[in-house]
């Protein structure tokens, strides 16, 4: 049978992060490459339609985040199991043959909640999943401990992980968060009936093997970028700072970074926004950094362009950032923490691998050389390919 129609499902149709973008990038890239396929782009909440493809058909329900709703009982129902999203869904796939379609989930816990699964279940219709995340077994989805500020090791939805104060916010806002993962896991039944997954990087597909079923079947497809074969590359031996580019948050590490601008006297910048940035402008005040706030992408690939190396200081399981592949694409190296996903980027050409503050420091002052290249495997062709085949096994 021959696949007719993609329906790429995500929360967002503007691009809200790296999941978003990927979602996005799929969409345009399946209609680019192959024009008589019809590619639905469904999402829960709407901004900018200006990065889809004109011709791909976008079925958006017009809502906003869950948690920004000022209605706050339709926000919290929303989350929970989102009706309207179900039933649009359905709508569209009554007019869709189910042999004849794949559905390609993104992003589904900010707007569109499990509903959409639910119904395309008993719908009976092919679905892969795109595991951008760890929010298949995880309430909070990064398995990260907030309040300690470090990884959590514990079993999701265990009695200790219940009773564990983790989220970011509050005791109460974690036991909602579990209420929906029971709804998602035991009521839809998510990790019991897909059949089909796609994992980003060896690092993720090791935390989340083992929370499928054993009947999954695991597919790798390599994120894209905006791959060239010809770049325009730069000589970071003559640029001066280092830089960070992302949410400026607990779990990002961010004051791994700037602790290590501070122990080694160089110079950094930080690109980006979030809970954390007041705190750490103050407490880094004295430092050579420079906290720029959020910037557009032509002005991150400015800031890239003149960086000396990349660093990715997370303290969670990141499953693989789009960032570190853009800054190598330069011929910037990348510097990473070792406890998330860039780690499956790092080799002895491109860049190297830290455990805390002050060895990054030291690999900050070290006199580096490396002759950064990029792999085709992220380019949209590359993509394309994969991502056809695993359709066509499939179906």
């Amino acid at each position: 049978m021959e696949i007719k129609n993609v329906v790429i499902i995500n929360d967002f149709d503007y691009i809200q992060g790296g999941a978003s973008k990927v979602a996005i990038q799929t969409a345009n890239i399946l209609k680019e490459k192959n024009p008589n396929l019809n590619v639905y782009f469904f999402s829960g909440c709407h901004k900018d339609t200006s990065n889809l493809n004109k011709d791909v058909i976008s079925v958006c329900m017009n809502q906003i985040e869950n948690i920004n709703d000022k209605n706050k009982i339709k926000g919290i129902i929303n989350d929970l199991y989102n009706f309207k999203a179900k039933r649009s869904l359905k709508k569209l796939l009554l007019t869709l043959n189910k042999d004849e379609t794949i559905i390609h989930v993104h992003g589904w816990t900010k707007s569109l909640s499990s509903s959409v699964f639910d119904v395309a279940f008993k719908m009976k219709f092919k679905i892969i999943l795109t595991m951008h995340d760890y929010f298949t077994a995880c309430p909070n989805g990064g398995y990260f401990n907030y309040k300690k500020n470090e990884i959590c090791n514990l079993k999701p939805l265990s009695f200790k992980c219940i009773k564990c104060d983790c989220d970011s916010r509050n005791y109460k806002f974690k036991l909602y968060r579990v209420l929906r993962q029971f709804i998602q896991n035991k009521i839809v039944k998510l990790n019991d009936k897909l059949e089909y997954v796609i994992s980003i990087s060896d690092f993720s597909e090791k935390i989340l093997k083992n929370t499928l079923n054993n009947n999954v079947k695991i597919y790798r497809v390599s994120n894209p970028i905006d791959y060239s074969k010809n770049p325009s590359r730069v000589n970071y031996k003559n640029n001066n700072y280092f830089l960070y580019v992302g949410r400026i948050s607990k779990e990002k590490g961010v004051d791994t970074f700037c602790e290590a601008i501070r122990l080694s006297g160089l110079e950094g910048i930080v690109v980006g926004d979030g809970s954390e940035l007041q705190r750490l402008k103050e407490e880094y005040k004295n430092t050579n950094i420079d906290f720029v706030g959020w910037k557009s992408s032509e002005e991150v690939k400015s800031y890239m362009k003149g960086a000396k190396a990349l660093i990715i200081p997370s303290r969670w399981y990141e499953v693989a950032p789009l960032t570190p592949l853009e800054a190598m694409q330069l011929g910037i190296p990348v510097f990473t923490s070792d406890c998330n996903a860039t780690i499956d980027y790092i080799d002895k050409s491109n860049g190297m691998i830290f455990k805390n503050a002050s060895e990054l420091a030291e690999m900050m002052k070290s006199n580096f050389n490396f002759n950064v290249k990029l792999d085709e495997k992220y380019s949209n062709d590359n993509y394309y390919d994969t991502l056809i085949k695993v359709y066509n096994d499939k179906i």
